[in-house]
């Protein structure tokens, strides 16, 4: 993807706007709809992609779903062969692991749904 100053200039103001509606307490449904688009999906997948272009990260904010209480935040991740064979490697950033009290040799479970991939402890 080219990356021209205009697309990081809209990456940025995505962003920013994010930020805003969620420190007002708006949730990620509301954000989506006060934003224009049609699906939390949509939204999501826009916020990873100006995170890539800008460089900077995604705002936490309250998922729209009813479930543990605090903020949702959305990491970028990047996947990549590791070697010869079958395995792939992930670098995770450190701040998800640190919340999560994850600490080098400690084991988690893989989950797989459709294209979503868990961790658990």
């Amino acid at each position: 993807m080219k990356m021209d100053k205009d697309n990081k200039d809209l990456a940025l103001q995505l962003l920013l706007q994010v930020e805003k509606l969620a420190k007002e307490g708006n949730n990620q449904k509301q954000i989506a709809k006060i934003l224009g688009f049609k699906t939390t999906f949509t939204l999501n997948n826009r916020l990873v992609k100006a995170s890539q272009i800008s460089g900077r990260a995604v705002p936490p904010f309250k998922p729209d779903r009813k479930g543990p209480k605090g903020l949702r935040r959305v990491e970028i991740v990047e996947v990549k062969r590791r070697g010869k064979g079958n395995a792939f490697g992930v670098n995770i950033p450190q701040e998800p692991l640190t919340r999560a009290n994850l600490k080098p040799g400690d084991k988690l479970r893989v989950s797989v749904r459709g294209k979503t991939i868990s961790l658990m402890k």
